[in-house]
Order: structure tokens, then C-alpha cells, then sequence
């Protein structure tokens, strides 16, 4: 296997970990399952090594279900062009409650890439820490606004993960690594073949 994808695999296991671990703390209270697709329809962005991840997942797929992932990824691509006015960066703020159904979803709720799916979309449901604005969230599904959060692990545990994910950023790119100018979704990674964003293996 491709050393980056490694790296990649061993970030998104301690991602399984940390829900796996937020999920016994809170119980019943924790409802994500199959089918629950309500957090799908974020609007956020992805790395490069997760693209190629997603892109090598795509294409060992039948044909008939890698093309309905393409095609469901080109639409989308047109309705989140039209939120960010045609013109998306790296830099450009999301857009505050914006709601895009993922084109990966199944129609019966399921993710169609659950095995590549991004960082991301492991860490949520359970209540999430960002150091960077030292904010906790959480699926409404499972705690409502204003739901006391108690887990005295949360802090740490998050920050981990979340310097765990700079960190492989930082390494591609002191590798150097392949960058793309447009930034990056889970849709990007579906419509076209971005694997080669991998650095070949020496």
C-alpha cells in the first residue's frame, strides 16, 4: 500500500476510535445508524491524500455504481458552485447553515463510500472539540442546544485527533506532495480520478 494512504488509515482509525469512545460515554443518547444521514449534508472540505483515498475506492466499484457516483457529483458540484457564487477557494468562508445532500449517499440513506468516507464524517455525531475556536459541537439529532455535554475526556482526545490531522497535512507537504488549486470535497473525489495525487511508491 502506498505509505500515504497508511499514514491515512491510521488517522482514520483513531477518528473510529474517538467516536467509538464518545458513543459508550453517551450511551442511547447516541443515535447515529445506518440510514441517519442528517450530518450528510454539510458543507465542508477535504485533503488531498483523503481525494486519492476516495478516488481508488471509486474506481474498484462496478461500473454501474461508480457511474451513479459520477453523475450524482457533477450535479452537486453545479449546486455548490451556485453557494459560493461560482467561485470557491481554499480561503473562502462556508457558508454559515448551508445544507448540500453528499453525493455519495445511497438512496436509502447509507454512504456509498463508508469504507473511504473523510475524517470528517468519522468524528461526527458524537460531541466534537475544534481547539482552534475552542467550540464543542454536536448532532442536534442526539444533544439538543443547551444540552450540558459532560466528558472529561473530550478535550484532549479531540485536540489529538486534530493535531493528528495537521501533522499529515504538514508531512505531504514538506514531502511534497501534490496540491490542487480548487478546493477539495468528497464530490471532487467522485467525479474525476484524483489517485494520482498520491505520490508513487519508490
Amino acid at each position: 500500500m502506498n505509505p500515504w494512504l497508511t499514514r491515512l488509515e491510521t488517522l482514520y482509525r483513531q477518528a473510529d476510535a474517538e467516536f467509538a469512545r464518545g458513543a459508550r460515554l453517551h450511551g442511547p443518547r447516541i443515535r447515529c445508524a445506518r440510514g441517519c444521514c442528517d450530518c450528510c449534508g454539510q458543507v465542508f472540505r477535504i485533503t488531498e491524500p483523503e481525494a486519492a483515498r476516495i478516488s481508488l475506492f471509486v474506481a474498484a466499484l462496478p461500473e454501474p455504481e461508480a457511474a451513479r457516483l459520477r453523475d450524482a457529483a457533477q450535479k452537486y458540484l453545479k449546486q455548490r458552485a451556485a453557494l459560493f457564487g461560482g467561485a470557491e477557494s481554499w480561503d473562502s468562508p462556508l457558508p454559515v447553515g448551508a445544507r448540500l445532500p453528499c453525493p455519495a449517499l445511497t438512496p436509502d440513506g447509507a454512504c456509498g463510500i463508508y469504507e473511504a468516507r473523510p475524517t470528517i464524517c468519522r468524528k461526527f455525531g458524537v460531541p466534537v472539540f475544534n481547539p482552534n475556536q475552542g467550540s464543542v459541537t454536536a448532532c442536534e439529532l442526539n444533544f439538543k442546544p443547551g444540552d450540558a455535554i459532560e466528558d472529561a475526556g473530550l478535550v484532549a482526545a479531540q485536540t489529538a485527533l486534530f493535531r493528528a490531522q495537521q501533522d499529515l497535512q504538514a508531512q505531504w507537504n514538506a514531502a511534497g506532495g501534490a496540491r490542487v488549486e480548487e478546493p477539495l470535497c468528497v464530490a471532487s473525489a467522485l467525479a474525476r480520478d484524483l489517485s494520482g495525487l498520491l505520490p508513487p511508491v519508490a
